[in-house]
């Protein structure tokens, strides 16, 4: 990386406020300054490193060896000498997926304060990733796609349809359908503070009931849904039409995750697992969308922010 592309990075990384995230970790931690104890590596760094790691592709051991050769990287997250394997392991069990929860959704909050973000325009579905089958905690699910059934867990999003990245998910059994995540992950997006409040809603045919239409409607929420199974074939409003392509965005979304991420076959076992994995790849995506956005990229392309930027 150049020396231009390192003064940018840098100032944009500096714009991007991570006292908040550096509170929340430390929660998890017993050190005091001033008390007997040795003092931990740098919470943040750490968080951070699993996000460059993961969009990376890396192994903890090809990570280390990176750092071990960035000298800038290692300065930006307050490393004096790169973390050994083993402290890694031990970071993600002290954390926890519920703390990992609250980082995602203060991103996002940030990001809809920068107006990077926007909810005004919200689309969800679901995705089956597939899982290994000695991981007992997974579940077999309906491939409507592809026609079969895989054996795995589902990824359940609302994306910003403009930004096409994540502003809420959750991980279930691949088995679970869709409009089951609906009430949780609306509840989610309802709960950020933003002076564009939603007014679309897109969804497929899954999501063509009676509870969620009201819901969307008793917040001023226009349902922008496919009805699910009719006896004549309906005739949609240019109106609808024009919205409901713009679903597409979620889909673009999933594609982006399974091919850039190498999320096509899960090498992880466990729900907490994966939901963890999975948060940490979406905050990962959230924060470097931002930098591409102030660097002049596309900010969806991870590629661009690994090849320009590591």
């Amino acid at each position: 990386m150049n020396n231009d592309r390192r003064v940018n990075l840098r100032k944009i990384l500096s714009n991007i406020n991570l006292s908040e995230v550096e509170n929340i970790l430390k929660n998890n931690y017993k050190y005091q300054p001033g008390k007997p104890g040795r003092p931990p590596l740098s919470p943040t760094g750490m968080f951070l490193s699993f996000i460059l790691m993961f969009l990376r592709m890396e192994s903890y051991r090809d990570y280390q060896a990176f750092l071990k050769k960035d000298q800038f990287w290692r300065r930006q997250l307050q490393f004096k000498q790169p973390p050994d394997i083993g402290s890694f392991t031990n970071f993600l069990k002290r954390i926890g997926v519920k703390t990992f929860e609250q980082l995602f959704t203060m991103v996002v909050q940030q990001l809809l304060d920068k107006e990077f973000l926007n909810i005004h325009t919200i689309a969800q579905d679901g995705s089956i990733l597939k899982g290994n089958p000695d991981d007992n905690k997974g579940e077999w699910g309906w491939d409507h796609i592809n026609e079969l059934y895989i054996y795995g867990y589902k990824i359940n999003v609302i994306v910003d349809v403009h930004a096409k990245l994540p502003v809420a998910l959750t991980i279930t059994g691949a088995n679970t359908h869709d409009s089951t995540q609906f009430q949780q992950l609306y509840t989610t997006v309802k709960s950020y503070k933003t002076r564009f409040p939603t007014r679309f809603f897109l969804g497929d045919k899954a999501f063509d009931s009676s509870k969620i239409r009201t819901t969307l409607l008793k917040d001023r929420v226009i349902p922008v849904i496919k009805a699910a199974k009719t006896r004549i074939k309906p005739k949609y409003p240019p109106w609808f039409r024009k919205h409901y392509k713009k679903r597409t965005a979620v889909e673009r979304f999933f594609s982006r995750l399974k091919e850039y991420l190498d999320l096509k076959k899960l090498h992880i076992y466990g729900r907490e697992t994966v939901q963890l994995y999975a948060y940490l790849i979406c905050i990962g995506m959230l924060v470097i969308g931002y930098i591409n956005h102030l660097l002049g990229y596309s900010p969806r392309s991870i590629k661009t922010f690994v090849r320009m930027c590591t």
